[in-house]
């Protein structure tokens, strides 16, 4: 029977081109963060909740195992924050096999792509003195790897909230949704939870010049995973630095970049390092125009 032979970080690639392409970040600033930052107002990947700066940005991504792709977002001006965005991955050298020969007969692609959009919102519109924030993000996918195909909804729920001076506190639930494939019945996605603290400290602060240090504590459960989530980030004029990690029973990661702002234009860069470097290094580097 003819099968496909998996270089063997690919094993579980049919389900990463399908379900776990739903948690790979494809933001340079959530790559260097290791996602950390539910309550930080970091970025909308993060928490749909956050208070983020209406821009335009591109990202062009690596990820583990050769995979590539891209991604695009708007954030629109007004008075309540609605976003779009674009992405896709895939890898193209997937060895294709009909016998035992170890030489390959061809290559097959596996590729994915999705559609996101939503909106946050303050909720002090309808409950005075409350400092909160909503926001949600739904996402359309499909998939393909060779003859199997996919495609998908999911729901991301976010808040964020204001508990001190400086402090806040950050709510997530993502990947409510299905997974459909042609050769079985729908799949359930794993949801994706989360709670996490954000602390401003403002270190400098005078008419020439400041300085801030951001930190985040998370903890976010997947699947069977608990996750401890550190973040650390720099807020200086013009030059940013991001630090993250991921701690967990069988996996830890430790992540880095920076940003770099101009007027209305930001460069960000981000890379991961994790346990196996035979998988290859995740980096990403985006650019954003900014509107106020």
């Amino acid at each position: 029977m003819k099968r496909i032979i998996y270089i063997i970080y690919l094993v579980n690639f049919i389900w990463g081109i399908g379900l776990d392409a739903l948690i790979i970040p494809q933001k340079a600033n959530v790559i260097a963060m290791s996602g950390a930052g539910i309550a930080s107002d970091l970025d909308i990947a993060i928490n749909p909740s956050s208070k983020v700066r209406p821009y335009l940005g591109f990202s062009n991504n690596n990820w583990l195992a050769g995979v590539s792709g891209q991604k695009s977002t708007w954030i629109f001006t007004g008075d309540t924050n609605y976003f779009l965005s674009f992405e896709s991955l895939g890898v193209s050298d997937i060895e294709y096999h009909s016998d035992n020969d170890p030489n390959p007969e061809g290559y097959v692609s596996a590729n994915w792509y999705a559609v996101d959009f939503g909106s946050s919102f303050n909720i002090d519109k309808y409950l005075d003195n409350i400092n909160m924030q909503l926001g949600y993000n739904f996402k359309l996918n499909y998939s393909k790897l060779y003859v199997e195909n996919s495609w998908g909804y999911t729901l991301d729920l976010g808040l964020n909230k204001e508990i001190g001076n400086n402090l806040n506190l950050g709510f997530i639930i993502k990947n409510l949704g299905k997974q459909y494939y042609n050769s079985q019945e729908n799949i359930s996605i794993n949801h994706y939870v989360g709670m996490g603290i954000s602390h401003d400290l403002n270190i400098i602060k005078s008419d020439k010049f400041y300085f801030d240090l951001v930190y985040n504590i998370d903890i976010v459960n997947h699947g069977d995973n608990n996750i401890l989530k550190l973040g650390l980030m720099t807020k200086f004029p013009y030059l940013n630095l991001m630090f993250g990690t991921s701690q967990s029973e069988d996996y830890n990661d430790f992540s880095y970049g920076l940003s770099f702002e101009v007027e209305s234009w930001m460069l960000i860069f981000g890379t991961l390092n994790h346990d196996n470097s035979a998988l290859g290094t995740p980096r990403c580097i985006e650019l954003r125009k900014y509107f106020n």
